[in-house]
């Protein structure tokens, strides 16, 4: 196995301390032995740290895992469309970890005197030097593989462990963000680290440590208690307190009964921390908006699931021994159909289309044709097109086809959409583009409907008026729009009969989709509601309403003509 020995020429240059020998660690259950692990190197970081205090300005906390029965609620939804935990993840516009590396740190002295934590310390060693998709066994990774930003997907390219490191200076008691970044600054420092974006400096302290707000036994109590978090200085970091101090409360025996359960936690917790680091580095990648960052990542969403139940925590068997891990959540999963919070596999990304059915639109009218489309994974879409009516075109990020149409012909274009894992869909239908029927609508009263002043304001109100042949009287009824001046009859408020119609920019919500039938009513397919001269009047500027059809005179209304 590829070992990598961590040199340590430039002590003198960052004012280190000390360097010994590494000592074998005492093997923790469900481990193989030390000689597995990459190279691991002791050092006293004190003088270089206390100078790096004092110039850290760590981002926001994020990937909370909370201790057992502290969870807090998600966040109300403007439209709830899901029940927690059965809420996707979403990219947030930042970016994400494409080839991850691992560096371990040991923060204090004890981790090499105490047998308890010397087992922690190869567990911890020997569960990060396991993952990467060159060993068999980690088909566990790979369900963040789905997941993109801009510029691609994670990928391993190898081992993600790049070796571990024992700082021997004491940790500060009730240790504070900035100083857990503080030591991941040096950390980075020290190794000469040059992926910093890639980069995760775990620091594991010492027990009796208390991170600011870890929920451990005789920590100071705290209200916003917690088991661990990642965040980001110059490097994303992880902040994993010894969590045995804590107990249950950190997962200690979630999947295995003591002793070899007594490590659980560092595995399971970790490992969330982990993936949610590749997926969401900096707090505005990959996370669930209804929980947001802090403990909405795709580590965090599944940790209500109890061992033995479907999506809950379980064995994982790598290369170097046997690790209990949290099942993550996988977007492409769920939206194929399956639970949310997946154990094992790359799940595929696939990417789909709407379908748009029959188009017809009138010539020389503008169009704005939003077209859906979604991949499981939820990723961004490049969207393309072939074979669009005359004058039409697509945006190849948003997927609406805007432009106006030129020719009279039947079309049979497809469009197509596709995301940076390369997942794509087609789609084909028929687009007719029609000569259009103009002119003057008059109703029953002798009066034609107008728009006011021949404004093209969205809003601009919709009235009667004496037919005096002038463009804001001449109307388009095509595809169930009723079109004057390039905008869309409208009705805006959707607050039922009575409402006041206007116009509006068109677009294809049930709101401006009307037909008319065989008794010349115009009925708004949003509500059942029909074009209405109110009362009859023959004044003009009274504008026009929706009202409850009762094949009245003043509902109406002549085709265009």
């Amino acid at each position: 196995m590829f070992k990598r020995i961590f040199a340590v020429a430039a002590a003198a240059a960052v004012g280190l301390l000390g360097i010994t020998a590494a000592a074998t660690a005492q093997a923790a259950p469900h481990a193989r032995p030390a000689g597995h692990l990459h190279g691991v190197r002791v050092i006293n970081l004190h003088r270089a740290y206390e100078a790096r205090l004092g110039h850290v300005k760590p981002g926001k906390i994020s990937g909370i895992v909370y201790p057992q029965g502290h969870r807090p609620k998600a966040a109300a939804r403007a439209a709830v469309t899901c029940t927690e935990p059965n809420c996707p993840v979403t990219w947030q516009g930042g970016p994400e970890q494409h080839t991850p590396h691992v560096y371990l740190v040991f923060w204090g002295p004890n981790w090499q005197t105490d047998p308890n934590q010397e087992a922690s310390a190869t567990y911890l060693q020997n569960f990060f030097s396991g993952l990467g998709n060159n060993q068999a066994q980690d088909n566990w990774s790979t369900i963040t593989s789905p997941y993109a930003d801009s510029t691609g997907v994670p990928g391993f390219t190898g081992l993600v462990y790049e070796g571990a490191t024992f700082d021997t200076n004491p940790p500060p008691l009730t240790a504070s963000n900035a100083q857990i970044g503080a030591e991941a600054d040096t950390i980075a420092t020290s190794l000469n680290i040059t992926d910093l974006n890639d980069a995760q400096i775990v620091v594991a302290t010492q027990s009796g440590t208390c991170p600011k707000g870890f929920v451990g036994t005789g920590c100071p109590t705290s209200l916003k208690p917690y088991c661990a978090y990642h965040s980001f200085s110059n490097e994303p970091y992880i902040n994993l307190p010894y969590l045995i101090d804590a107990g249950t409360a950190c997962a200690e025996g979630a999947v295995n009964p003591a002793p070899g359960g007594n490590n659980d936690g560092w595995s399971i917790i970790g490992g969330a921390e982990y993936a949610g680091t590749i997926t969401d580095p900096f707090g505005d990648a990959w996370f669930d908006p209804s929980v947001g960052a802090s403990g909405g990542e795709i580590g965090d969403k599944c940790a209500a699931i109890a061992a033995g139940a479907a999506g809950g925590p379980f064995n994982l068997t790598l290369a170097t021994g046997t690790f209990a891990v949290r099942s993550l959540w996988s977007n492409a999963s769920f939206n194929s159909g399956a639970i949310g919070c997946v154990a094992t596999g790359a799940i595929h990304d696939s990417v789909s289309i709407t379908s748009l059915g029959s188009l017809s639109r009138p010539v020389g009218v503008s169009v704005n044709q939003p077209i859906q489309g979604a991949s499981a994974a939820g990723n961004p879409l490049t969207w393309s097109a072939i074979g669009l009516p005359a004058g039409l075109s697509i945006n190849s990020s948003t997927g609406t086809v805007t432009g106006t149409p030129t020719a009279v012909a039947t079309y049979h274009p497809t469009v197509s959409a596709t995301d940076v894992t390369g997942a794509h869909h087609s789609l084909s239908f028929t687009w007719t583009i029609i000569a259009a029927v103009t002119g003057a609508i008059k109703g029953d009263h002798g009066k034609c409907l107008d728009d006011f002043g021949g404004g093209t304001a969205n809003g601009n109100k919709v009235d009667i008026w004496t037919c005096n042949g002038t463009t804001s009287q001449k109307w388009t009824f095509s595809g169930g729009h009723l079109m004057v001046l390039g905008k869309c009859l409208n009705d805006a408020t959707h607050t039922g009969a009575g409402t006041k119609l206007v116009i509006w920019g068109c677009n294809t919500h049930k709101s401006q989709l009307w037909t008319r039938n065989s008794n010349s009513e115009y009925v708004l397919q949003l509500n059942g509601l029909c074009l209405t001269d109110p009362s009859g009047s023959t004044v003009n500027g009274t504008q026009v309403q929706i009202r409850t059809c009762r094949n009245f005179a003043d509902q109406h209304w002549s085709l265009p003509k």
